[in-house]
């Protein structure tokens, strides 16, 4: 069996890689995604089970166009991983850049993702989702 780390190492690969065999090899049938953020952020929500996941994955395949995502560290303690990267998309719907740092933090149950939380500048994505911009004061 996997270690937390190993189970999240993997689980990345998978989405770097464009296998989604491998990702979704990884998390467990009862997994939750939560990417917090309004309904304006096509990808936003709580995605509860394998096939609700799968859907997640879908608007962000669909949604926007990845030019960065990348990994910076990983903080493995008991059952959760914790990951801090950077995130550069476009948004089809607009056209608009959305470049962020992110905050995720991985549950591991038997070596697969049971949970994986997304923190991020969520306004900054509805901006983008609006196209819309940060007014400077």
């Amino acid at each position: 069996m996997m270690t937390p780390l190993e189970a999240a190492q993997t689980w990345y690969a998978g989405v770097h890689e464009g296998d989604f065999d491998k990702l979704f090899g990884v998390m467990a049938e009862d997994c939750t995604i939560e990417f917090y953020g309004p309904s304006a952020i096509p990808f936003a929500g709580i995605f509860r089970g394998k096939e609700k996941c799968k859907i997640f994955f879908g608007h962000v395949g669909n949604d926007v166009d990845i030019e960065t995502f990348r990994q910076d560290e990983f903080i493995a303690e008991r059952d959760k991983v914790a990951v801090t990267g950077h995130l550069r998309m476009v948004l089809k719907a607009t056209g608009r850049l959305y470049a962020a740092d992110y905050a995720h933090i991985i549950t591991i149950r038997d070596g697969q993702v049971i949970r994986f939380r997304d923190f991020q500048d969520s306004a900054q994505a509805v901006h983008v989702a609006f196209d819309l911009t940060t007014p400077e004061r």
